[in-house]
């Protein structure tokens, strides 16, 4: 049975067991009501305002674009190493030079590649014979400076 007050009394003892009062955690003025709700707004806001600012500004990349990235840098690091190697072989072919100067703009690439078929064993694409391309024009230019 219980009475007013919460307390819970034994029928055969007739003493009375009391609880002691329990306290309750009062939740802060600003997560009450309308302070809540503009609370809330703010922390959302703020989320938003961060990551905006964070992906415009601060240089945040998706993982999609990170990997595009690396892959860059990776081909980047290659072909410092590469093209020099292959602006070697190309110039020490036979009829190389003086083909790779009657050649048109747009098909240096072809002359390259049909000189060179592989660097340090890395088959020749078309990235690498543009590159080795644009070597071989900057060692031709190189050389005829300085005669």
């Amino acid at each position: 049975m219980l009475t007013k007050r919460g307390c819970k009394r034994r029928l055969r003892l007739r003493t009375r067991l009391c609880a002691p009062k329990e306290t309750i955690m009062r939740i802060p003025a600003i997560l009450q009501g309308e302070a809540r709700t503009r609370f809330l707004q703010g922390i959302a806001f703020g989320a938003v305002a961060a990551m905006t600012i964070g992906f415009i500004w601060g240089g945040w990349v998706t993982g999609g674009t990170a990997r595009t990235m690396s892959a860059m840098a990776e081909s980047s690091g290659r072909m410092s190493i590469l093209v020099p190697m292959c602006v070697a072989q190309f110039t020490a072919a036979d009829g190389a030079v003086a083909k790779f100067k009657a050649a048109g703009s747009y098909s240096k690439d072809n002359v390259i590649s049909e000189f060179v078929k592989t660097v340090a064993s890395t088959s020749m694409d078309y990235s690498l014979a543009r590159a080795c391309a644009a070597g071989v024009e900057a060692e031709l230019a190189r050389t005829t400076t300085k005669s």
